[in-house]
């Protein structure tokens, strides 16, 4: 599962765009991280914002990077999570082996013709054990972690949209994520964006091979 992101505003997005469309995006990553600030400690997310970075949660407007009806891509801001009549909660997450099962189900459409890729500076993962005593509270909180590329400053997520609506894609967790929390988003490399959105996907259900980051979160 995955709950929490840090955006990436819409305006290097549409950097990032020019840069797929120039072959370039490799080159330009390595400029990136010297121009991004660090991101927020969690608690001082706040508001949702920190440092000029914003968090995004469930229901949160992210700009996101999607194909348009030419295939072409372009950057659009769109609302975390599907609305479904069952529940009053949104659909954030989908899982990437129920959404490829054979047969109907709810993200069969939207990952066969509306795939998307949210661009974020890191996620964050509560760990499945691993606890803290709140000092505010007095309770028991679970210890966050957060993620990020170890060769880029922005990380790519695999995404499929409906509308003006967006779902993050889940899958196994890998080496690093597997300790703290058994599931973890389709996190994409670079080359593998044109793939993701264009191409044969199935093959980017296993992210054994992703490097990731995993910096325990101040308290």
């Amino acid at each position: 599962m995955c709950a929490h992101v840090v955006m990436v505003p819409q305006m290097i997005i549409e950097e990032i765009v020019k840069e797929i469309e120039r072959q370039n995006l490799a080159n330009a990553l390595a400029d990136w991280p010297a121009r991004v600030q660090p991101a927020p400690k969690l608690e001082s997310q706040g508001d949702g914002e920190s440092d000029s970075l914003k968090h995004a949660f469930p229901k949160s407007e992210v700009p996101i990077i999607v194909p348009d009806a030419e295939a072409r891509l372009t950057t659009k801001v769109m609302t975390w999570g599907y609305h479904v009549s069952w529940s009053k909660q949104v659909v954030f997450n989908t899982r990437f082996d129920t959404a490829t099962r054979p047969g109907r189900n709810m993200w069969a459409e939207s990952l066969a013709e509306r795939r998307c890729v949210v661009p974020t500076y890191g996620f964050y993962e509560p760990h499945k054990s691993e606890t803290f005593i709140n000092p505010r509270s007095g309770k028991p909180n679970k210890q966050q972690y957060y993620f990020t590329s170890p060769s880029s400053a922005i990380l790519f997520i695999a995404g499929v949209f409906e509308g003006d609506q967006f779902s993050l894609m889940t899958t196994e967790p890998n080496a690093t994520m597997l300790p703290i929390h058994n599931r973890m988003p389709v996190v994409l490399q670079p080359k593998e964006l044109d793939t993701w959105l264009f191409g044969e996907y199935l093959s980017l259900e296993d992210r054994s091979a992703v490097d990731l980051i995993a910096t325990k979160q101040a308290r």
